[in-house]
């Protein structure tokens, strides 16, 4: 019995160390400033609320894993989508958060973290009342496919084209989600490559019939960037990381914030 109450006397010791090195950092300022380049219009993930201030499940996991890093202290920035990476590159930015998934051309220009933080698996999108039968990039072999420039399914569908006589044709859309949506409906485009996270967000939000067809045509995760000689943050982000998903706080965070629990 004195054992255990002896070993529960440490325990909140320690924690009641942790909570007090963490309000330190916090009142003082201290530690290494990282600023860490993100988005501000891709919600739930980032974007401004009412008041103008940078929230979404991104921050939060940012914050919490900035809470636990007393060697660190982040700030943030938020900008276009498309200069992020290109802040990343200048050292504007020290670390880059936007839901990026891994591909070859970032890899080899970037730090990847080995944590990912969203399960980022991407299926062919169609609208329920313009099905064709597509389930896999080769059925897409002269279709129309919305995507963004710079974005994950881009790389994915530009890479095909790459390596296929009968290229994809993709549509660049940087409009707006309802863009997207309506596109499927009219037949602008035939389809677009989507997490089931992002489809059952749009079908909310715009009442639309959005389907997957097919077996995943990407399995992946998101993982937070870094400048390629930045192994000390980077190592620093994934013990914060393997330790939220071990006590259960990253799957906490998705819940909040994105409804359910897509970190695995």
């Amino acid at each position: 019995m004195k054992g255990r109450l002896w070993s529960l006397l440490i325990l909140t010791v320690v924690l009641a160390g942790c909570s007090a090195n963490a309000q330190t950092k916090a009142a003082s300022g201290t530690g290494e400033t990282i600023i860490v380049g993100t988005g501000n219009a891709y919600p739930p993930f980032v974007y401004l609320d009412e008041n103008n201030e940078l929230t979404g499940y991104d921050v939060a996991v940012l914050k919490e894993v900035d809470h636990r890093l007393p060697d660190y202290s982040f700030q943030y920035e938020s900008m276009d989508f498309k200069t992020i990476l290109t802040a990343l590159s200048s050292d504007h930015i020290q670390l880059a958060a936007h839901q990026y998934a891994e591909n070859e051309e970032r890899k080899a220009k970037y730090l990847y973290a080995k944590t990912g933080y969203t399960d980022f698996t991407m299926y062919i999108t169609q609208d329920q009342a313009h099905l064709s039968n597509v389930n896999t990039l080769d059925d897409l072999a002269g279709k129309k496919v919305f995507a963004s420039a710079g974005s994950n399914a881009a790389y994915l569908l530009e890479t095909y084209n790459q390596t296929h006589p009968t290229p994809i044709e993709i549509v660049y859309n940087e409009g707006s989600n309802e863009v997207t949506v309506k596109g499927l409906q009219n037949g602008t485009a035939d389809a677009v490559l989507m997490t089931k996270f992002d489809i059952a967000k749009l079908n909310k939000q715009f009442q639309a019939n959005l389907v997957a067809t097919g077996e995943p045509v990407k399995k992946a995760k998101t993982y937070f960037l870094f400048a390629k000689e930045n192994t000390k943050l980077q190592s620093a982000v994934d013990q914060a990381l393997t330790d939220m998903i071990k006590d259960g706080t990253l799957r906490k965070l998705s819940i909040q914030y994105l409804g359910e629990d897509y970190t695995t």
